[in-house]
């Protein structure tokens, strides 16, 4: 498989919330750095990241373009984070139920074989659209 195509399927883990095959993506040790600066170390911690994301949001990701050379997949994603649920603490900001956020990033899949050894995101667009109107 290319690691295109596996990002791919990667991607349609994430947002079919299958956290069993998500982890078989990640080396043991990887370390991610989402785009707040707030680092990750282990499969572990990553799974267990996303799915308070997921408990929260019904986050979607959508891949713009990825290309990928030597042992580097670059790409730029468009994610949508719908509020399920109140979310005063969730990780970009508070949310209330019914609110919109956008994120366009780029992120970086450092790997060897079929698993990500490091993973770099940047935001570079954010929009918010509250369910009241505001």
């Amino acid at each position: 498989m290319t690691p295109e195509a596996r990002f791919r399927a990667y991607i349609q883990a994430f947002n079919a919330t299958d956290w069993e095959a998500l982890q078989g993506y990640y080396a043991p040790d990887v370390r991610l750095v989402i785009g707040n600066g707030t680092e990750l170390n282990g499969r572990a911690a990553i799974v267990d990241f996303y799915g308070q994301v997921k408990r929260q949001t019904r986050r979607t990701i959508e891949i713009v373009q990825c290309f990928a050379d030597g042992q580097t997949l670059a790409a730029e994603i468009e994610s949508e984070f719908l509020a399920i649920e109140n979310a005063p603490d969730f990780a970009v900001r508070p949310m209330a139920k019914g609110d919109r956020y956008y994120l366009n990033s780029f992120v970086f899949y450092d790997f060897e074989g079929e698993q990500y050894t490091r993973i770099r995101a940047a935001t570079f667009r954010r929009e918010y659209r509250s369910a009241a109107g505001g």
